[in-house]
């Protein structure tokens, strides 16, 4: 049977433990946990001694600000774009040819509650929510994911915020994707790890919904019945060029609704001002900031999970956007990072 486990910071250090009542929404929520006794250290380490049979402690209350990201520094993070049809469309990119595949450092990874971090050479922050799928098991050369295999890969599913600096993406030399959605802060995790057994992960993948509001204005909504390219699909493309480990994640991709959907002006922009990267940046700054404003210091982003199949809220997360000076050099003196 389904569980919901999270991961949590106490005295003594971090711990793990399942949520026994409702999942948390802010971050001044309270929740009930029972930890889990044997406290592995990392993701990997939680499925393999859950993948055998987990026991727990006494319940015990806590608040949901010391929730941290159920997904661990180790992990590597492995990203879908476009693969929404309504994303793909406001990207200028309705007819999906291939599937669009980039990287995301695991130093991005953030608590559920705690600030994203702006840095002074980002004026165009964006957010993206995504179903993060976290892996049971190794994937290598020559592996075929099906839909009647999955739960052997899959383990189950965290909430995540793909943030990006649309200005770094596009504006540095040759298209700087993983510097643009890797700075430290930008992949908000959790607030649970909703751990499947190997039978209840085909169908769970097909029935999630997403949501994310910026200063409560609902901008995205989405179900993974609507990923284009579909997990098992997507596992198996992985698997002929890549290696991944259990306890790696892979971000499906995001609904429509992010704050500048590609004009046909930027793509032109992105199109004449390749080589040109001075001329690229400002162009794309004044297009981009035409429409309405991206993340600034004081928005709160606000995401939520939930699973269709059984009708479970799986929670939420709630990040304060936060400038960080120019020069700043210590990130933990800002957020306490996972």
């Amino acid at each position: 049977m389904a569980e919901v486990l999270v991961r949590y910071q106490s005295r003594g250090g971090c711990f793990w433990g399942q949520l026994t009542g409702p999942a948390p929404l802010r971050a001044d929520d309270r929740v009930e946990v029972r930890p889990l006794k044997g406290n592995p250290k990392t993701t990997r380490e939680l499925i393999t001694l859950c993948g055998d049979q987990c026991e727990f402690d006494k319940t015990l209350r806590i608040a949901a600000s010391q929730l941290l990201s159920p997904v661990t520094a180790e992990s590597r993070l492995v990203c879908q774009g476009l693969n929404y049809q309504e994303h793909a469309a406001e990207a200028q990119q309705a007819a999906r040819r291939s599937n669009l595949i980039f990287a995301k450092a695991s130093s991005s990874l953030n608590g559920p509650f705690a600030p994203i971090i702006r840095p002074p050479e980002v004026e165009l922050l964006d957010y993206e929510v995504e179903i993060g799928l976290v892996l049971r098991t190794a994937l290598t050369d020559g592996l075929e994911v099906t839909d009647a295999n999955i739960g052997t890969y899959v383990a189950g599913v965290v909430l995540c915020n793909d943030v990006s600096a649309r200005d770094t993406m596009f504006g540095a030399s040759f298209l700087q994707w993983f510097h643009g959605k890797s700075y430290r802060t930008f992949c908000p995790a959790g607030p649970v790890f909703y751990s499947l057994l190997p039978d209840e992960v085909s169908a769970t993948l097909n029935a999630l919904s997403i949501k994310l509001w910026l200063n409560d204005e609902l901008r995205q909504s989405g179900s993974s019945a609507q990923l284009i390219y579909k997990p098992a699909e997507t596992l198996t493309h992985l698997a002929r060029y890549l290696d991944l480990e259990s306890g790696d994640m892979l971000l499906t991709g995001t609904p429509g609704g992010v704050t500048s959907p590609a004009s046909p002006r930027l793509v032109e922009i992105l199109r004449t001002h390749l080589m040109a990267d001075e001329a690229r940046r400002e162009a794309l700054r004044i297009e981009m900031t035409k429409g309405r404003p991206f993340m600034k210091a004081g928005d709160v982003v606000r995401a939520t999970l939930h699973d269709d199949l059984r009708g479970r809220a799986l929670g939420g997360q709630a990040n304060t956007i936060v400038d960080m000076k120019a020069g700043h050099q210590d990130m933990n003196a800002l957020v306490r990072l996972s």
